[in-house]
């Protein structure tokens, strides 16, 4: 679907982390499995992800849309995380300028 929204220049994900896991099920049973539990699923001996790439089990664009949508959601979090962060420090930032201007 394409909305035009003037003003509007991107969209994106907000906080898919469910979606993901509901929809690359198979992949993320296969994460438990792994030999290491902070494993990233790219070149880690024992990833029991990227040995089901190798067998066939899941295919091969599967993983990579799972891996590019992991990557996305965690930058997404992050930047979400950061803006909230940087208006709470501005806002007592505009505290402490208000308290000192009545002093």
């Amino acid at each position: 679907m394409v909305i035009d929204t003037p003003g509007m220049r991107e969209l994106g994900m907000w906080s898919a982390e469910d979606g993901i896991d509901h929809t690359f099920l198979d992949i993320e049973e296969l994460t438990r499995k792994c030999r290491f539990s902070d494993c990233s699923h790219e070149n880690e001996t024992g990833c029991a992800v990227r040995q089901a790439v190798k067998d066939g089990l899941i295919a091969e664009e599967r993983y990579r849309a799972y891996m590019k949508l992991k990557a996305e959601n965690a930058y997404n979090k992050n930047a979400v995380d950061y803006l909230a962060a940087k208006k709470r420090k501005f806002k007592q930032i505009a505290k402490l300028n208000k308290h000192n201007y009545k002093q």
